[in-house]
């Protein structure tokens, strides 16, 4: 997130109790806001379908599950690389060079993901109402992302918290009122619940223009920054479809009836990665940002070796305690829910058979959720090719053990939290090796850099 770090910081510096949650449910909003929205949805509707005699909404469920996965696989690389972007600009104290990339970039995502939503609704062999509801909230999931990657970090977080407060409700609201008080049935959650994003959308696209400069550079262009970071957007598209590709393979193996419910557990299960979401954002975007820059602050000025060598430890030592951090909450809360799993399948009117699935998926959301943490840490040390080895680990490994679970006539869920796990040991072996040589590296990584870090160390 470009610089929303240092309003973080700010708000827990305060060192009130009130500050400090504010600050780790604004990290949970930007991370998570859109998914953990779409599963709620999803839970009411698969309840809301269990009492009502009107026409089922498996078909809406579908719809938004499939809107929402094609939405975060695709619009994922252009994400990372404007946020990357708007980073290196107010890095390099260029901000007049960010409001015009980022309009055009949000322009195009919006006509892009509505042809794309056209395009779904056009398989699914929807109705004329459905399908342009359904293409316009492709639209509207798009911008919000966009906008969370990039605006979301330059408004006050404040704001993001406000947006989501508000849009959340009025779906629900709306959804509710649609369906049931005017009687349109299924279309009418789907027109209540797309009203509700775009009251999201507008409030972050406000929030967005207020923050940025007066001054805007028309020059600037965003394509050189799609050439320089195109490891980072492949990677970015490899995790991001990684979050999806179990359940395609288990539709593609098993079929629509095992992939439903199958999909419908995965998407609880992410609800136990919430408290290490807010954990990791706050405390990457926050601490752990300050020591960073503070390291390559000193290298650009020639601090002194010793200096130096204090900052790498510095970055390595807060690195390992966000690690660590991070693994206690996962097992902490991974505790709970286990126990808990009996109850929460029974709460989302899934099968009791799922029980056992149910938290094999927990522990490969917890796994993934512990890769997306190290890959966060190889991109700070720009390592995209790295971060790109284990973000296609990640796909690879879901798509191969849950072809040979299947194969072994196993429970799909198996595959899952292996391949998790697969990646999340790869990509802990990389950081771990890039931290205990940081500080070489960094030095090799700059013109005539061995022959720099060789006069520096005869210095003392």
């Amino acid at each position: 997130m470009a610089g929303i770090g240092w309003k973080l910081q700010r708000m827990i510096d305060r060192g009130s109790l009130a500050s400090t949650i504010g600050a780790y449910m604004t990290g949970v909003a930007v991370t998570s806001a859109p998914w953990l929205l779409t599963t709620a949805v999803l839970t009411s509707l698969r309840v809301l379908s269990r009492h009502s005699e009107g026409p089922p909404f498996t078909g809406i469920e579908r719809i938004i599950t499939l809107v929402y996965a094609l939405t975060v696989v695709m619009s994922a690389p252009v994400h990372v690389v404007v946020s990357r972007y708007a980073a290196d600009r107010m890095y390099e104290r260029k901000l007049d060079q960010i409001a015009a990339p980022l309009w055009r970039a949000l322009a195009l995502t919006l006509v892009g993901a509505a042809a794309l939503g056209a395009g779904l609704m056009a398989v699914l062999g929807v109705s004329l109402s459905v399908g342009t509801t359904g293409t316009v909230l492709t639209a509207i999931v798009a911008g919000q992302w966009l906008l969370l990657s990039v605006g979301g970090g330059m408004a006050s977080p404040v704001v993001v918290l406000r947006a989501f407060g508000i849009g959340a409700p009025i779906g629900i609201l709306l959804a509710l009122s649609f369906e049931r008080l005017l009687d349109w049935g299924t279309v009418g959650y789907l027109v209540g619940f797309s009203a509700g994003q775009l009251a999201t959308l507008a409030l972050l696209l406000r929030a967005t223009a207020r923050a940025l400069p007066t001054a805007v550079d028309e020059s600037a262009r965003l394509a050189p920054a799609f050439s320089e970071y195109r490891q980072l957007a492949l990677a970015a598209f490899a995790y991001h479809l990684a979050i999806w590709a179990d359940k395609a393979m288990v539709w593609i193996l098993a079929g629509a009836r095992v992939a439903s419910p199958y999909a419908s557990m995965s998407a609880l299960a992410w609800f136990s990665s919430i408290p290490v979401f807010g954990w990791i954002y706050v405390q990457v975007e926050s601490s752990f940002y300050h020591r960073f820059r503070s390291f390559y602050d000193d290298l650009e000025r020639g601090a002194p070796l010793e200096r130096l060598r204090e900052g790498a430890i510095s970055v390595a030592t807060q690195s390992s305690r966000i690690m660590r951090g991070a693994v206690a909450i996962q097992a902490t809360v991974m505790a709970v829910v286990m126990l808990a799993a009996p109850g929460i399948i029974r709460a989302a009117d899934l099968p009791a058979s799922a029980v056992g699935s149910f938290r094999l998926a927990v522990a490969g959301a917890d796994f993934q959720v512990l890769t997306l943490l190290e890959i966060l840490f190889l991109y700070y040390f720009d390592l995209r090719r790295e971060a790109l080895a284990v973000s296609l680990t990640l796909l690879g490994g879901e798509v191969v053990f849950v072809a040979a679970t299947h194969a072994a006539g196993w429970p799909p869920a198996i595959g899952y939290p292996v391949a998790c796990a697969t990646s999340a040991l790869l990509g802990m072996y990389l950081v771990r090796s890039r931290l205990r040589t940081l500080l070489a590296d960094t030095f090799q990584s700059q013109p005539f850099g061995r022959a720099a870090f060789a006069a520096a160390a005869s210095e003392r």
